[in-house]
């Protein structure tokens, strides 16, 4: 969803996503949790299958904006404001659909490679035989950190 910005006198359209971000562990763990990012509007059912099938605790979540670094909206936030975050798009061919479906998913820049290799992985069983590979893109991004809502 496009977003309006004023950098100085200048107004820049940027692509923005509403991201909760949180972490998980596994449920009687021990050790840190780990980061996640989820998209807002599906953060609730994503939530309830972490906790239930998954037997994940989820903790300390925050909703927030990603938004698309390719307008520099790094400019208007100090380094201590925002976290990198890359927004990785898989798209996937469905026989049985006949189209291509689009998965999207946030990652700490950091970590984006190897998680982007567990995200391939997960679609790896459900690969059309002689199908087209999936395609994979990247954007990067910044998650506007904000303090939780008590």
């Amino acid at each position: 969803m496009p977003r309006t910005v004023t950098f100085g006198w200048e107004e820049v359209t940027m692509a923005s996503q509403k991201l909760v971000r949180c972490e998980i562990r596994k449920a009687g763990a021990q050790g840190d949790p780990t980061v996640r990012f989820v998209p807002l509007e599906i953060y609730g059912l994503w939530e309830f299958l972490m906790r239930t099938k998954h037997q994940f605790e989820v903790v300390r979540q925050v909703a927030s904006l990603w938004i698309d670094v390719d307008e520099s909206p790094e400019a208007a936030y100090g380094e201590n404001q925002y976290e990198r975050v890359t927004e990785v798009t898989l798209l996937r061919y469905s026989e049985k659909d006949g189209m291509f479906t689009r998965v999207n998913r946030y990652f700490n820049t950091e970590e984006c490679t190897k998680l982007t290799g567990l995200l391939l992985s997960h679609y790896a069983s459900v690969t059309e035989p002689g199908g087209p590979a999936p395609q994979v893109k990247e954007k990067q991004g910044i998650w506007i950190r904000r303090e939780p809502r008590a």
